[in-house]
């Protein structure tokens, strides 16, 4: 039967240069199964994917993103602990775009009944990395003063979530006035906005002239190294988005011989865990899913699109100030 999916064939930006095609899924292999996907999100690692800043390691004509939920349809010989008509996100590589993605059924992690089909298609890749960059960087390390960037992102707002579960007031930094609306019913240290003022003074002026003991930087670029330098003594720089379209700047190490500049990526920590002890993928997607139903991890959606208007979805995820995250539906 012949099906519909995302086509990226060219870099660019994604609105530009997404396209659809029909196609007919392979049939699961060993090892393999075949997933009927129902939705999908628009996230910013596929947008920088799709824009060619990882080329190096991306070949062309691909099928983009990195999450989703699907139902399996068909398994493969020597398949073991999925069957039929089960609900799982096929993790460990980009595809969910399309109708039905046939994976490795060992990266098919099955969804908890509890969350629907939007929750579960939103509970992998904002959710876990701001858990295990929490857990891993601020509460392991005893941090008191935590600086989220970016802080009216889906992400920043989750984690302040989690922050301030936690009993942690973070200070956060938006680079918009329509930033600091977006904070309401958070409990923060301090909002600052740089559009007034720059973040790093703001941060030093906050501490009394010490410097934060954690920053989550989602942004690189010379907002990132700013708030690196406005690191105390020993504090950590975690580095997980790109959202300026620029690294860290190279001379921020000399600069803060003194800090810790640690580059998270979800890939590497899942694509680990799951070669070495995959039983920690598993403890850690279900304390996840407890954070998604309690709404500490929950994702505010803005809107939900059919495939065939993936371009559509895409310029509604670049439109300044968009309210949520943007779901686009395979089924139909």
């Amino acid at each position: 039967m012949s099906r519909l999916r995302s086509i990226v064939r060219t870099f660019g930006p994604a609105a530009e240069v997404v396209g659809t095609e029909e196609y007919r899924p392979a049939r699961p292999g060993p090892g393999e199964v075949a997933v009927r996907m129902l939705l999908a999100a628009v996230n910013p690692s596929d947008l920088v994917t799709i824009s060619g800043a990882y080329a190096s390691r991306t070949a062309l004509p691909f099928v983009p993103g990195f999450e989703g939920v699907g139902v399996v349809e068909e398994t493969g010989p020597d398949v073991r602990g999925l069957r039929s008509g089960q609900r799982v996100l096929p993790l460990g590589s980009a595809g969910a775009w399309q109708q039905t993605k046939v994976t490795d059924g060992r990266w098919c992690l099955p969804v908890r009944p509890e969350l629907n089909d939007e929750q579960a298609a939103t509970a992998y890749i904002n959710p876990l990395t701001a858990h295990l960059m929490i857990r891993q960087h601020v509460l392991t390390a005893g941090a008191e003063v935590v600086v989220v960037n970016a802080a009216a992102s889906a992400i920043g707002r989750m984690l302040i979530r989690m922050l301030n579960r936690a009993g942690i007031r973070p200070v956060a930094v938006v680079r918009h006035p329509r930033g600091l609306a977006r904070l309401a019913g958070t409990d923060l240290t301090a909002a600052v906005c740089t559009a007034d003022r720059p973040a790093g003074e703001a941060v030093r002026e906050l501490t009394g002239g010490r410097g934060a003991d954690v920053v989550l930087d989602a942004v690189g670029g010379a907002e990132g190294a700013e708030l690196g330098r406005a690191l105390a003594p020993g504090g950590t720089l975690v580095h997980y988005g790109l959202l300026s379209g620029r690294p860290l700047p190279a001379e921020l190490p000399a600069a803060r011989p003194d800090v810790r500049l640690v580059l998270f990526r979800l890939r590497d920590w899942v694509h680990h865990v799951h070669t070495t002890d995959p039983d920690r993928l598993t403890e850690a997607l279900a304390e996840v899913y407890e954070l998604v139903l309690d709404g500490t991890a929950a994702s505010q959606v803005a809107g939900v699109y059919p495939l065939s208007a993936v371009r559509g979805a895409l310029r509604r995820d670049a439109e300044p100030g968009r309210p949520g995250k943007v779901l686009l539906r395979l089924t139909g």
